[in-house]
């Protein structure tokens, strides 16, 4: 069995080390978990909403060293972790809105009643979750499967060792609420121990937030379970949401201020580029091409890499290190050769002995180059001039991802016509890299399998259903 070792990205020190648990002892407290949430779905959703906005405060209590936490262990700058706490809490309280507001309530279709049928379609809880989560955005990605899972009435296994802190940090605010322990609960696993609970754990539901090969990885152990007659429940449902290389459309009527901000200093430099729904791939109309890469230019210019602990850092280190450095100058140095023009950027700069990739902006782009067809994790953004509205949408569609797009336009009909013609799970207009709790996360295609989390239908993706067929004739 290996160890679970988790390196600070600026400094090189070694900040966890724990050997992996076993199969036996995490698949006790999965069974523990059953039995919490036998419990737990007993309370209405609105009571359980209440004891998880209790719980809420045990985030803010906690806040610096949770921040400092993630800084430490994934190379967020601090001020953005802080920032990350900040709206992990909104979304979770909206969450518990939902939650009371009724959206686990049973639906009806009276129209369709008449005096010999009446019906109702419940939502029950369904269990056990496993939750993999990833590191870079270790407090938004934990949050919505669990807090989803735990107002719908499941107890949680959720497993975080690329941050363990913060695993540590939900199993002390949610691991046991009114009264009922095991509720949620940590597990420091490697790969195989992992994939033992996928096959063989009484779990009655997976969520993974990860990389298209993580995706393949998890399906193929959700196959496996199949075929196992010792689980109760065999065929469990998988929420995929994995990488994605979104695309922003500059209409010619854009606000190009608007634009530059959304798509360069929110869109692509953002936790330094390291986000599934950065947007990777702009396409500017010709009549702003020329002033978009100007303003672009000089916001990447103005970005400050270094320590993130530090308060003047806006871009902390690259959370693969120097392999991921080499990785995507390789990506720019192909496209180069391929006649992209290098606006700024493209080459390492060092601080503190960490390489840092400078902001990189790339320009005349062609279908050709891999920072277009691949997947771009860091602070690189390749530009691509269109003539109109038709190109500027083919380009979009123009890849194996389906998480999000964008649009910038002054013309609401303009974006109604973006919107119908892109297949993407969100699709924006006049905003993008912006995950928002009152809508539902879907990833389409390469980028996940049309699951759900959050919005009101988010609580209902994690729960059962149970069909209720009445004959009221007799019933008084």
């Amino acid at each position: 069995m290996s160890n679970i070792d988790v390196v600070n990205p600026y400094t090189a020190e070694q900040v966890f080390s724990q050997p992996s648990e076993t199969f036996a002892a995490v698949s006790a407290r999965v069974d523990a978990g059953q039995q919490a949430a036998r419990a737990w779905q007993a309370l209405s959703p609105h009571e359980r909403a209440g004891h998880v906005l209790k719980a809420l405060d045990y985030f803010r209590d906690n806040a610096e060293e949770i921040a400092a936490g993630i800084t430490r262990e994934m190379g967020k700058p601090l001020a953005a972790a802080s920032e990350e706490l900040t709206y992990m809490l909104e979304r979770a309280e909206y969450l518990c809105r939902f939650a009371t507001d009724g959206a686990l309530a049973p639906i009806r279709h009276p129209q369709y009643e008449d005096e010999h049928f009446e019906g109702r379609i419940e939502c029950r809880a369904k269990g056990v979750v496993y939750i993999i989560t990833p590191w870079n955005y270790p407090l938004f990605c934990a949050i919505n499967g669990s807090v989803c899972a735990l107002l719908s009435g499941n107890a949680v296994l959720l497993k975080h060792t690329s941050t363990p802190s913060v695993g540590a940090h939900f199993e002390q605010a949610f691991g046991s609420m009114a009264g009922i322990d095991h509720l949620l609960s940590q597990a420091v696993v490697d790969f195989d121990v992992s994939a033992r609970i996928i096959e063989e754990a009484d779990i009655n539901h997976l969520v993974f937030t990860g990389s298209v090969q993580g995706g393949r990885v998890v399906q193929q152990s959700i196959a496996k379970r199949a075929f196992n007659e010792n689980v109760p429940d065999p065929f469990i449902q998988c929420s995929l949401e994995l990488g994605g290389s979104d695309a922003a459309y500059i209409a010619e009527d854009a606000d190009l201020d608007q634009a530059v901000l959304w798509t360069v200093k929110i869109g692509r430099l953002h936790n330094s580029g390291q986000s599934c729904c950065a947007v990777k791939r702009v396409f500017v109309h010709a009549s702003l091409y020329d002033e978009f890469l100007h303003r672009a230019q000089a916001v990447m210019d103005a970005e400050v890499s270094g320590d993130p602990m530090a308060a003047e850092t806006t871009l902390g280190p690259l959370y693969g290190g120097r392999k991921a450095v080499s990785g995507l100058l390789d990506m720019v140095k192909q496209a180069q050769r391929l006649g992209a023009k290098l606006c700024t950027g493209g080459e390492i700069e060092t601080h503190g002995g960490t390489e840092f990739l400078k902001p990189t902006l790339l320009a005349d782009v062609t279908g050709q180059m891999r920072v277009l067809k691949e997947e771009t994790f860091g602070p690189v953004l390749p530009v691509m001039k269109v003539v109109d509205d038709a190109e500027g949408v083919e380009q979009v569609c123009n890849s194996r991802y389906g998480l999000t797009a964008s649009i910038f336009t002054r013309s609401r009909e303009r974006a109604e016509r973006f919107v119908a013609a892109v297949d993407t799970g969100t699709v924006y207009v006049n905003r993008c890299n912006f995950v928002d709790a009152r809508l539902g996360w879907i990833g389409q295609h390469a980028s996940g399998n049309g699951s759900l989390a959050l919005a009101p239908e988010g609580l209902q993706a994690f729960s059962a259903r149970k069909s209720v067929n009445v004959d009221p004739g007799n019933l008084s």
